[in-house]
Parts: C-alpha cells; sequence; structure tokens
C-alpha cells in the first residue's frame, strides 16, 4: 500500500470502521494502548436533532484508533436512558465486542432511500456530532450523517451508511501512526444465524452481489474491504481455535500491517501471543475488555477468504 484514500468517491462503498462495544473503557483504554495504539481523546457522542438546534448527548462515548484507511472505534455506554444508550447496552449485554459495521459512502441520504425502498426500515438520518480537540490547541466539531437500521431488519448489529462531512478533522496525521504498525481495516466477518438468509439480505443492503468462496463462507466485496458471511463450522475451520460465544456474531476482521514481522515481534514484547493462522497470517484474541479476534497482514492476499481451499 503506497497511495491512501479514506472517504469513498460517487457510487463506491467503503469499510469505514468497526465498533467495539465494551462495558468498561478504563479497561479497554488500557488493553488498547498496550496493544500499541495511539487513541483519540475520550469523547461524548451528541446529535443535531433538526438545523439550527444545538447537539444533545446521545448516550454514548468512544476512542478510536485512526488507520490509514479506516479505524476502529471502542463505544460504551454514558446514559442508558436514551434510545442510542439504550440499544446499545442491549448490545453489550449480549456480548463484549464488535457490534457496529459503518459503511461509508458519499451519500448516505440517497443510500437511505433505497433501504426504504428494500424494506429495511431505516431510522431517520442522524446528524451526528463530536467534539474533537485540534493540534492547535482548539477544538473542532466532526460531523458525519449516518443511516441505521433496525435491529429488526438487521439483526446481526449496527449495521449503518455514513458520511463524512469533516474529513480533515476526524484523520488528523497525529494519529495515523501506531506503536504496532497497523495501517488498514479489511473484511470484517459476520456469523449470522441463517447464513443462506443473511446472504440474499446482505446482497440488497449492499446492493452488490455475493461470491461464493469455499463451502459456509460468501463474500460480498466493496469498493475497500468486504463482508463475509459465515457458519460457525467455516469460521472455525478458517481461523482454528476461534470462539464463537453466541449467534449472530461479529467476531473477527483483518487489519493490514506494514511489516508483519515487526507487529509480531511487538506484540509478542507486549505479553501478546498472536498465533500462526497461514502463509503471511497472524491471528490474535483480543482481551476480555475488547472482545473478537484479529487477522494481521501485510497482503490481503493472504487472508483465508481470499483464498479457495
Amino acid at each position: 500500500m503506497t497511495a491512501f484514500r479514506q472517504l469513498p468517491q460517487k457510487g463506491e462503498i467503503f469499510l469505514d470502521h468497526l465498533g467495539h462495544f465494551v462495558p468498561d473503557m478504563d479497561a479497554a483504554h488500557r488493553d488498547l494502548a498496550r496493544l500499541g495504539f495511539l487513541q483519540t481523546p475520550y469523547t461524548l457522542h451528541r446529535t443535531t436533532p433538526a438545523e439550527g438546534q444545538a447537539p444533545t448527548p446521545s448516550g454514548t462515548a468512544n476512542h478510536c484508533c485512526m488507520l490509514r484507511e479506516g479505524y476502529l472505534e471502542v463505544l460504551c455506554v454514558s446514559d442508558a436512558s436514551t434510545p442510542t444508550g439504550a440499544r446499545t447496552q442491549r448490545q453489550v449485554d449480549r456480548y463484549t465486542g464488535v457490534h457496529i459495521v459503518a459503511l461509508s459512502t458519499d451519500d448516505a441520504l440517497t443510500r437511505s432511500a433505497r433501504l426504504a425502498e428494500q424494506g429495511f426500515e431505516p431510522q431517520p438520518p442522524v446528524n451526528l456530532r463530536r467534539p474533537v480537540p485540534t493540534e492547535d490547541g482548539g477544538e473542532g466539531m466532526a460531523a458525519f450523517t449516518v443511516c441505521r437500521t433496525p435491529e429488526s431488519t438487521m439483526p446481526e448489529g449496527r449495521v449503518q451508511y455514513l458520511t463524512h462531512l469533516t474529513e480533515d478533522l476526524v484523520w488528523q496525521p497525529r494519529w495515523l501512526d501506531h506503536d504496532n504498525g497497523l495501517i488498514g481495516l479489511r473484511d470484517v466477518v459476520i456469523v449470522p444465524t441463517d447464513r443462506d438468509e443473511a446472504v440474499a439480505r446482505y446482497a440488497r443492503f449492499l446492493d452488490r452481489e455475493p461470491a461464493g468462496i469455499r463451502p459456509g463462507v460468501s463474500r460480498i466485496a466493496l469498493d475497500r474491504g468486504g463482508v463475509i458471511l459465515a457458519t460457525v463450522e467455516a469460521m472455525t475451520e478458517m481461523v482454528p481455535g476461534l470462539a464463537v460465544p453466541t449467534s449472530p456474531y461479529i467476531g473477527l476482521y483483518g487489519l493490514l500491517s506494514e511489516d508483519l514481522a515487526a507487529t509480531r515481534v511487538f506484540l509478542e514484547g507486549r505479553g501478546f501471543a498472536p498465533r500462526h493462522a497461514g502463509d503471511g497470517l497472524l491471528a490474535l484474541t483480543l482481551p476480555s475488555s475488547l472482545g473478537g479476534t484479529w487477522l494481521l497482514a501485510e497482503d490481503e492476499a493472504a487472508f483465508p477468504w481470499s483464498q479457495r481451499p
């Protein structure tokens, strides 16, 4: 990877970020630091109910680990009495780990209208805001338009479209270099309750054709990254030793390293145990404060869903 581009162009869809929901933000923050991430400051989310109205707290807060392509979000409940806080708490109670799959597009409003036509019952678009410190000591307001779907139509998690309105505030250069050498987010693997039904549903949601990779595994390619839908058996065959505690479950995703050998040495030096998972591929079970599993590679062709058995 020599050129990096954060935002999609017209008609493109990127896997923008994944969100871990955690019950103890302090523990998650410590473990992210031990994993080698430089994190954005703890920030309360806000929403703007209507044009011209002041932002109000939405009930959640986060730290982010910004990458040269995409990012990781770690999110906790700050107020369970709000609709967003209550939904987030229900998801945290199911399991600690990834519950947000955020897909970036140049026009979330158009995507929302198409989802309504497809029967996904999208919620009214949210004008999400969060304060962001700037390098000169000031503060800006990061802005996003977010299109969310209800649990009834996308039960695997908070699968959503968004449009970034303040790229320079979100991906500040000072936050992009990490001691672990990780630089990019790639595919996310989802274990739905009914895989065949989910493959058809995600194909409609993404307006993309799925490809069968191996028995029990389908991939829907995006313009950056992709969504993998797998059975429990197929997922554990791809990554031996992987635990799938419940269904549906978002428990595995791919990250790119600029130097996989150096990433391994760094993680081992911090007391982690990345394991060989194939040629040019490492697997790491994350601490219980975060939940989930990483697959790490220098070349995305090394990921098991890029290879046929």
